[in-house]
């Protein structure tokens, strides 16, 4: 009796309210609240959001089959009511058909207008077509993952683009990269992970600056294809296991002019403690460092001569001594060249408050290492610094 009561209430609230709900739910649950009564009946088909996952699907009897069923008796509905603003697929597929389902997909729902998210996750081991996407002009937040789209990318134009991540995909050339990111005049949001190019020896195309980017996570690609001059207006950088390139001139002293919070990350414990240091001149304003070292390897089988290279840089960049307030360094080890790192971070920063070292899993395993007391006993700069170990 309680649960029809409950039933009651959630019925006789407004068609709104109802919608706004199924629009967080897969689209085959949406679809399959359609048998709970005549007030239902008709609901999902006023839902802005299409989400088709073939996780939900697996578990039955051809499965794939069923997928692609429901995906195109979903897009192609004729009595749907609004348009579709928000498009999620994720799936993994060796089928040959695939390409060109998600081809006719995508298109369907691009026409009904108001189109404004696409999130497409698809491992698929054929190319697909998406340029009615890159063409989308009501286009606000756009995610690609795991496809391949060395036929594609050739003309872009997303004036109201504001969220861009890209991850794991085949580019035909570096100029599909830089016509993709010159098409997106107004992104506030990169993410750029694991882009990779069938030609790289490539001339005759450029860059342009993305003035209004304010947050920026690269990782696994190149910046001799990805210039940082490209993002030098962000407040929030992310960068991990890539190679830091910027041009030597006095122009660019100064090029991250805006950023407040950076990310490095490195594999192996590879770290190189002087490029950091050299890398924070260019971040004037920086207030928060964090360095994350990820281990692949056992870190008792490295070259610790490498590791504990270091000797004291003759000058301090800019943001050390004006603006630091945070600095963490995560997965310490405890080599030489860490603590001279951290060492020359507290003895510098004017107005450090915290100086956060966690200890990796190794050392946890085998100890804290003898460094760890003796940063303890460092003379500060900043009178307010807290020195914490996790």
């Amino acid at each position: 009796m309680q649960a029809k009561k409950m039933e009651d209430r959630i019925s006789s609230l407004p068609d709104e309210i109802l919608c706004y709900i199924l629009s967080f739910l897969p689209t085959k649950k949406a679809v399959a609240t359609s048998i709970l009564s005549k007030r239902w009946k008709p609901l999902w088909r006023s839902v802005t959001t299409l989400d088709f996952d073939e996780a939900n699907f697996r578990r039955t009897k051809g499965w794939h089959s069923r997928f692609v069923q429901s995906v195109h008796r979903v897009i192609h509905t004729p009595d749907f009511l609004q348009p579709i603003q928000k498009l999620r697929m994720s799936f993994v597929s060796r089928h040959s058909e695939v390409p060109s389902n998600v081809n006719v997909w995508v298109n369907a729902a691009v026409q009904r207008g108001g189109f404004e998210h696409v999130d497409i996750c698809i491992y698929s081991l054929s190319p697909l077509n998406l340029s009615s996407i890159f063409s989308c002009k009501t286009l606000v937040v756009l995610k690609l993952e795991g496809l391949d789209l060395n036929t594609t990318v050739s003309s872009v134009d997303l004036p109201f683009l504001k969220v861009l991540h890209l991850q794991v995909l085949q580019l035909s050339q570096r100029r599909c990269l830089a016509q993709l990111l010159n098409g997106c005049p107004v992104l506030e949001d990169l993410k750029a992970k694991a882009i990779y190019f069938k030609k790289y020896k490539e001339t005759g195309f450029e860059y342009k600056t993305l003035s209004k980017l304010v947050r920026a996570d690269i990782s696994g690609t190149s910046t001799d294809l990805f210039r940082m001059e490209v993002i030098n207006n962000v407040d929030f950088l992310r960068i991990h296991e890539i190679y830091i390139r910027i041009p030597h001139d006095d122009q660019f002293t100064d090029m991250f002019h805006n950023l407040t919070h950076i990310e490095l990350g490195y594999y192996d414990y590879n770290t190189n403690w002087i490029e950091v240091v050299e890398f924070l001149n260019y971040c004037p304003k920086l207030q928060v460092l964090v360095i994350n070292q990820t281990p692949r390897f056992d870190y008792f089988q490295l070259n610790k001569a490498y590791l504990e290279d270091w000797q004291d840089p003759s000058y301090v960049p800019k943001c050390i001594q004006l603006h630091l307030k945070e600095c963490y360094l995560n997965d310490y080890r405890g080599t030489d060249a860490e603590f001279q790192f951290a060492k020359y971070i507290m003895q510098n920063g004017i107005f450090l408050k915290k100086m956060t070292i966690c200890s990796s899993s190794e050392m946890q395993q085998h100890g804290k290492p003898e460094n760890i007391q003796k940063l303890s006993s460092c003379t500060r700069c900043s009178a307010t610094c807290e020195l914490s170990f996790k």
